[in-house]
């Protein structure tokens, strides 16, 4: 049942790994080679290098690495044969399986399950349940909607629904594999509102049901099966890809009458993680289909709390994905029940979005505990870019009246006083770091300070690491002796000089930022863009 050797290889020769990492990272390409921020671990330079070429990564920090399949296992949280699914799927490649078996299992499953969604459809078209149809009305949908969304019924009864599995050849195994088993063997559906959960081929995969009577769960989904993944599925309605393309964005909510309501509102462009948590693997498909996300959970407390989970979600997605929440009037309870009360003013809530970082900041402010809040924005921060967490500090000065120097100042008094948890990794940074000096000292003693232009520029890319070179030159022998012992070879000496240029231009970059925001002097973007090039260049050399 795996995936031959052969068509493996072929989709490989097909695809190019920077399809996936740039829309899963950031990075430069340039010709079939580039570098990237590494997903796998925190960094700010990038130290992760690719080539289309040969379809490979490698991290210079993390040391992970591999082939294309490799990084879509790793990005995608999933096993070998899933990624090269996953691979094909982009490039609408046919995979050849060393078990046909397997291929015409998946194609039967995808079957049954269009046909038991026509089925469900049947029963509500054929009126088999007044009280479902009561219920749809009490949610302001008519029977065209009912039909234009495919939303289906499951009888209370069981036996009819099993006669029809039987007569279409569906077989007890098979219900299983379908996920539409209980634990306990019985039927999931009865007596349920149906809402199919489809792929973006609009073939149902799975489905979501919502109780007529109070009794049980109020909201069930299929089970995981053969072609239903939970973390890799959305419920969406069928003009939803239409609607994402001429739109430019997606609207994110939480419940299948979120979905429709956006839908009756002029935006077919929303889908739902189907009242599970949302994973980076669905925020994976989206970006496939746009860079804006706009996020209109439930108007409460959990509502917010699971918008502000998203900002860790964030952070492993491309930089230029955007995310935005959306503001419900408060007197609703979500999107639903703003459509139900006859609004229509959807433009006003669009308007009022904000972006989501904002938005986590605004949920934290408590002038009350000033206090608090720093240590709220501080935990914020550390899941941001330099450049967003100077936007955001800019951002929380403007809210709270407080100088941006003040803030920084606390987040830095803060993390001192945090040092203890320094990860033991972080740790190990800062003594190579160290290392990788003293070999530059001594070379600089036995050379008896005379340097090359390379050498020139790293010593005054940073003002105390310029001063603390002055220093040394000006001691006497006895004080430098200590360097004199130490031993290192070309290679080593020229890899120090790598890894320092990478660690000063660093800094360097985030003062330089500092310094744009407060003069507004967009020359320094040049000054930025020179030092990423030459970062580049001694990653390459690494």
């Amino acid at each position: 049942m795996g995936i031959s050797k052969q068509s493996i290889e072929d989709l490989k020769n097909k695809s190019k790994i920077s399809d996936f990492i740039l829309s899963s990272t950031t990075g430069k390409l340039r010709g079939n080679k580039g570098m990237a921020l590494c997903p796998f671990h925190g960094e700010k330079t990038a130290s992760m290098s690719f080539t289309d070429e040969e379809n490979l990564f490698h991290c210079f920090g993390c040391r992970e690495g591999g082939d294309i399949f490799k990084y879509i296992q790793l990005i995608n949280n999933v096993e070998f044969q899933e990624s090269v699914e996953i691979a094909a799927d982009k490039y609408s490649f046919n995979l050849t399986y060393t078990d046909s078996k397997f291929e015409n299992d998946q194609k039967n499953l995808i079957n049954y399950m269009n046909k038991l969604n026509d089925y469900f459809i049947k029963n509500m078209n054929e009126g088999k349940s007044q009280d479902s149809i009561d219920y749809l009305k009490s949610r302001n949908l008519e029977g065209i909607d009912i039909k234009e969304f495919n939303i289906g019924f499951a009888e209370k009864n069981e036996s009819n629904t099993l006669a029809y599995m039987n007569q279409i050849g569906i077989s007890k195994n098979e219900l299983k594999n379908l996920g539409l088993l209980s634990d306990k063997g019985n039927l999931l559906f009865k007596n349920r509102i149906i809402f199919p959960i489809t792929n973006f081929r609009n073939d149902t995969i799975g489905f979501g049901g919502r109780a007529i009577e109070d009794f049980g769960p109020k909201y069930i989904n299929s089970a995981e099966s053969g072609v239903y993944k939970k973390n890799r599925s959305l419920y969406f309605t069928p003009n939803f890809l239409l609607s994402v393309k001429k739109k430019k964005f997606v609207i994110l909510v939480e419940g299948y009458f979120d979905v429709i309501a956006l839908n009756k509102l002029g935006y077919a462009n929303v889908a739902s993680p189907s009242g599970t948590a949302l994973t980076v693997q669905q925020i994976n498909l989206l970006s496939r289909y746009t860079k804006d996300i706009y996020i209109c959970f439930d108007n409460d407390s959990a509502g917010d709390m699971a918008t502000k989970r998203i900002l860790e979600i964030k952070n492993n997605q491309p930089s230029d994905l955007n995310f935005f929440k959306m503001k419900l009037p408060d007197k609703y309870k979500d999107i639903s029940e703003f459509f139900e009360n006859g609004e229509t003013d959807i433009e006003n809530i669009f308007d009022q979005k904000e972006e989501l970082v904002e938005f986590c900041i605004n949920m934290i402010i408590d002038t009350d505990d000033t206090k608090k809040t720093f240590q709220e924005f501080k935990n914020i921060t550390k899941l941001l870019s330099p450049l967003e967490k100077d936007l955001s500090i800019s951002y929380l000065s403007n809210k709270i009246g407080i100088t941006k120097e003040v803030i920084l100042n606390e987040l830095n008094y803060q993390s001192n006083i945090d040092s203890e948890d320094v990860p033991q990794s972080k740790r190990n940074d800062i003594n190579h770091i160290n290392t990788f000096r003293e070999i530059l000292f001594a070379d600089l003693i036995k050379s008896d300070f005379k340097y090359n232009n390379e050498i020139e520029f790293l010593i005054n890319i940073d003002e105390n690491f310029k001063k603390l070179v002055s220093e040394l030159s000006n001691k006497n022998t006895e004080e430098n002796e200590k360097y004199k012992n130490i031993s290192y070879s070309d290679a080593q000496l020229q890899e120090a000089i790598a890894r320092l240029y990478i660690y000063l231009a660093d800094n360097k970059i985030e003062k330089l930022i500092k310094e744009m925001d407060e003069s507004n002097d967009l020359s320094i973007l040049e000054d930025l863009e020179d030092l990423k090039k030459k970062i580049e260049f001694y990653q390459n050399t690494l």
